[in-house]
């Protein structure tokens, strides 16, 4: 027969790989790296800008907040007394010396006048020479008249500071009673400068200024913020005066060293405060951010253009695989007289040549080997049941005439009664399998019969395992065997009473564990390793005393293969587990539900 070459321009596979690159790949890979590396540099570089803009600004702004309190202290030198405009300074200066009741009124009405006259003041103080000092304010407030106002370090700035303003950072007025909020201070020294035969003047009091932090809001309200991000204004001396922080005002600054923060700083020039600003880039950059949505929204056009060349695509060849479906479903069913006929030379037409050889390799190996070896099977297995039936029911007839002989009871009718069931589930031949349900009657009547021929003080039984697995499908007659084998050889040689506990639970990789524990002699391990020994030979079907066993675990073996089976352990005067793990399955037939119910 004369083969075709494989041409690649008739491959399917060369055909999709050849578009998707065409049309979707090398495109998206072009745009997308032509728009990262124009606008993401552009982007940063903007927000970064925007952001130096804005503090300088505020920068500028604090200047002008210090330039505005200055002036404020500076009316002390225009304020006029009793509608004279004269010097203020003059007046206290002259009231001291006469000794004036008036002087009270001329410093209250200095004051009252000074603080409204803006808004972000809290209160003032004016102190005189002797130390006493009057003071306003908005806060409704009382003075705690305890405390000696100004601070010991405040006086001896002014002192130092004669003629220029003085300027004292964030701080609680812990000079009035109950809770007031943060304020600078800025003060300033009042001299005789008509009055006085001195060239400086006669110092007659210093003048106190308590600003709230109001005055930096409105400065930096204007700035547009991310939550994250943190603006500071920092003296000279690294301590914070400000910040949209609260509860860092008044601490040490500290930068934040992370490669995700964007530090910017300016310096007001006439008062030397930085003003410093921390941006989460994650936040800063968030235009990048919608620039690569724009992106992930062009690699989305391009998916749905090749979802839409793959229906074209799929268009051409989806009737042939429909057709080799078809053919599959009945083969599924067990048709395998069927043949798919495709008339293309891609890789459809591969494939439904290697389908049809399958198929019929397969119908040969079915009708030559695989028939010949279920028989087989089903004769090992109907060997096998036909022998543990009769070792059952010579051990269960036995109990009964050894219960009748010694007591002469009326529990001989109940020990019928359960007999008679179990001879109808023993004898009941039809499916392999039953629920655990209808095992786990069997052995309640089975070991009824136990009870009642060796009493509750010698037996105990305990199932350990929950109802979701009822419904589960195991071998017929695999727990009852092992039961036996743990009275008999376990619980019976022991003195005292034995219980026996069946555990059955779902493990990993859709398995089903059957356990059968007691806490009877054991074994040591010569004997256990001679069971195990008899369980590892499959051609063991002698008449020993672990024949139940064996016959549970050559049937096991027998319905789901090799890698399945009893494992038995034991330890002398502790007891032995014998443990059964098979595929776990809740396909039952009929009859075994009848079983069940």
């Amino acid at each position: 027969m004369k083969s075709n070459p494989f041409r690649l321009h008739k491959s399917i596979f060369a055909k999709f790989t050849l578009s998707f690159i065409t049309v979707g790949l090398i495109p998206l890979l072009i745009l997308s790296y032509i728009s990262l590396r124009t606008f993401s540099g552009f982007m940063e570089r903007y927000a970064t800008n925007n952001y130096e803009q804005m503090l300088l600004f505020a920068s500028r702004n604090v200047d002008d907040m210090f330039v505005k309190y200055n002036n404020i202290s500076k009316l002390m030198y225009s304020y006029g007394v009793s509608g004279q405009y004269g010097q203020l300074g003059q007046a206290i200066a002259a009231q001291t010396r006469d000794k004036d009741l008036r002087l009270t009124m001329t410093i209250n009405d200095f004051l009252q006048t000074v603080l409204y006259t803006d808004r972000d003041l809290q209160s003032v103080f004016f102190v005189l020479p002797d130390g006493a000092f009057q003071t306003m304010t908005k806060n409704n407030v009382a003075l705690d008249y305890r405390y000696q106002f100004p601070r010991f370090e405040w006086r001896q700035q002014t002192q130092l500071n004669r003629s220029g303003l003085s300027f004292f950072p964030t701080h609680k007025q812990d000079y009035y009673l109950g809770e007031t909020e943060p304020v600078m201070t800025f003060a300033r020294n009042l001299t005789d400068v008509l009055g006085a035969s001195k060239v400086e003047g006669d110092l007659v009091g210093t003048f106190y200024m308590d600003v709230g932090l109001g005055a930096f809001h409105d400065i930096f309200k204007q700035m547009v913020l991310n939550k994250r991000d943190t603006v500071y204004v920092v003296d000279e001396h690294g301590s914070i005066l400000f910040s949209n922080q609260p509860d860092l005002i008044g601490k040490v600054y500290q930068e934040k060293a992370s490669g995700d923060i964007l530090h910017l700083q300016q310096e007001a020039p006439e008062n030397h405060l930085q003003v410093i600003g921390e941006f989460y880039k994650k936040e800063l950059f968030f235009k990048i951010d919608q620039l690569i949505q724009t992106i992930t929204l062009v690699i989305g056009l391009c998916i749905v253009s090749l979802i839409a060349v793959a229906i074209w695509f799929s268009n051409r060849f989806s009737i042939p695989i429909r057709s080799i479906t078809r053919e599959m479903a009945k083969v599924e069913s067990g048709n395998f007289d069927t043949k798919v006929t495709v008339q293309t030379a891609d890789e459809l037409g591969l494939l439904s040549h290697g389908f049809n050889k399958m198929v019929g390799r397969l119908k040969e190996y079915i009708d030559v080997v695989y028939v010949a070896r279920i028989k087989q099977k089903q004769a090992e297995l109907n060997a096998l049941k036909s022998q543990i039936r009769p070792h059952y029911l010579y051990n269960t007839l036995e109990v009964i005439r050894m219960s009748a002989v010694a007591e002469d009871a009326n529990e001989v009718g109940d020990m019928i009664l359960s007999l008679s069931h179990q001879l109808k589930y023993v004898l009941d031949y039809g499916e392999e399998t039953v629920t655990v349900r209808a095992e786990k009657a069997n052995v309640e009547q089975y070991f009824q019969l136990m009870v009642i021929r060796y009493g509750e003080h010698r037996l105990g039984l305990d199932f350990r395992f929950d109802s979701e697995v009822l419904d589960c499908a195991i071998p017929k007659l695999s727990l009852q065997p092992m039961v036996e084998n743990a009275i008999y050889h376990g619980i019976m040689p022991k003195q005292g009473k034995g219980t026996i506990r069946i555990t059955i639970e779902k493990f990993a990789d859709h398995l089903l564990s059957l356990t059968v524990d007691d806490d009877g002699v054991g074994m040591n391990e010569e004997k256990l390793t001679a069971v195990r020994q008899k369980l590892a030979d499959s051609s063991s079907l002698d008449t020993g005393s672990s024949i139940g066993l064996i016959n549970v675990h050559e049937r096991v073996q027998a319905l789901y293969g090799a890698d399945f089976g009893v494992e038995i352990n034991s330890s002398e005067n502790i007891g032995t587990t014998v443990r059964l793990v098979i595929p776990l399955t809740k396909e039952v037939s009929a009859r075994e539900k009848r079983h069940s119910g």
